[in-house]
């Protein structure tokens, strides 16, 4: 009998061993997922702050408080950028302008044909909308996008005019 306690004593010996090893196997991992944590964190700061820094020296570039030619450089790439992002957002924007101009009745939303006075489903009088006036339109000195004459700032890059 003491035999098999002894077996028993010793099995049990084992286990408790191999669950101590799991213990630490898991409070390690808990560890080093806290430091990974820690640094992913300490990394997204980072990196805010480097984007408000080049920000920052991005507008300084702009309004000719910086020179520095390979920082210019670089920002005349940015220019084309903000250029293209504002053409895109243009065109989204006449995209949905024209959808909605879609010839439908304000009254009952049945489709009009062009010319039309009276919807043929309601009998509502159709009201043309006025075209906007020609405005005089300059170039900025900084992105060459077309602005209205009387504006302060460009409207694509930000630029006093």
């Amino acid at each position: 009998m003491s035999d098999l306690q002894s077996k028993l004593g010793g099995g049990l010996n084992k286990i408790q061993g191999s669950l101590q090893q799991g213990k630490l196997k898991i409070q390690t991992a808990q560890e080093l997922n806290q430091y990974n944590k820690m640094i992913a964190e300490g990394l997204d700061e980072r990196t805010e702050i480097i984007l408000k820094i080049g920000e920052e020296v991005y507008k300084k570039l702009r309004s000719g408080d910086l020179q520095d030619e390979s920082l210019g450089e670089l920002a005349k790439d940015i220019v084309f950028l903000d250029q293209k992002i504002f053409q895109a957002r243009k065109m989204v924007e006449r995209a949905n302008e024209s959808s909605k101009e879609e010839n439908t009745c304000s009254n009952c939303q049945s489709k009009l044909a062009p010319g039309d006075k009276f919807c043929g489903s309601c009998g509502y009088m159709v009201q043309e909308t006025e075209k906007q006036e020609d405005i005089e339109l300059i170039a900025c000195s900084h992105c060459q996008e077309l602005v209205p004459g009387n504006a302060a700032f460009c409207s694509c890059c930000g630029n006093r005019l």
